[in-house]
């Protein structure tokens, strides 16, 4: 199993992974700003195809130094679903997809790069899947709103706040049968965060008060659908 390991703020780890991270993450979206839609739709297909491999690597790469437990790898963190949708996506361009990675994902990478948590190792490779991972999760709703155009609908916010209560549900079932801990619903993660109030399961409360707020912000600020 491996150990949980913390990135302690502002240190050069630290800083070198949100500075490559936005960077990366406005290069790409002004490369890609003036190009065709036929160029950003094949864009589109390669990056979900790159992302689902860098997936599958650490997986593999995971079961073979033996580290690949029940308790760490299933994909049930509140990333690692985003992660999938934002995949997704990309290829099927379902709307209630991008509300979620827009509303729900991107203030999650945000909070997850500023007090990062590596559940899944701290070799090189785990740390650049941490910021692979988290970046994409800023990366993909970004680039629909400034690149592709896309709009919220209206009272997404609302929509995308009920789906995720859904997700939470299933989740703390499965924690219950399966002895995990995903989304961090049986106890709180080892970060000090302090957005996490309280002990169990009141800090729950908080962060879902908190995530809510975040939803409504950037809903606020985000172009819709008239």
């Amino acid at each position: 199993m491996p150990m949980h390991e913390i990135i302690e703020p502002l240190s050069p780890l630290w800083w070198k992974g949100i500075v490559t991270c936005f960077i990366v993450i406005s290069i790409i979206i002004l490369l890609l700003k003036n190009k065709s839609i036929e160029f950003k739709e094949k864009t589109n297909k390669y990056f979900a195809y790159f992302a689902i491999l860098v997936y599958l690597t650490t997986n593999i790469y995971t079961i073979l130094i033996g580290d690949w437990t029940v308790q760490d790898f299933l994909p049930l963190h509140l990333c690692n679903i985003s992660y999938f949708i934002c995949i997704l996506v990309l290829l099927n361009k379902k709307k209630w997809m991008y509300e979620w990675t827009l509303l729900l994902a991107l203030p999650s990478a945000l909070n997850a790069l500023i007090t990062p948590e590596l559940i899944w190792g701290s070799s090189k490779w785990h740390i650049f899947e941490y910021y692979f991972m988290h970046g994409s999760l800023i990366l993909v709703p970004l680039y629909l709103m400034f690149v592709m155009n896309y709009k919220l609908r209206i009272l997404s916010w609302w929509k995308t706040f009920l789906r995720a209560q859904i997700v939470v549900v299933i989740v703390f079932l499965l924690n219950l049968i399966l002895g995990t801990n995903y989304m961090f619903l049986l106890s709180k993660p080892l970060v000090n965060n302090p957005l996490i109030l309280g002990d169990w399961p009141f800090y729950i409360l908080s962060v879902q008060l908190i995530g809510l707020l975040h939803i409504v912000v950037i809903y606020k600020l985000s172009p819709k659908h008239i």
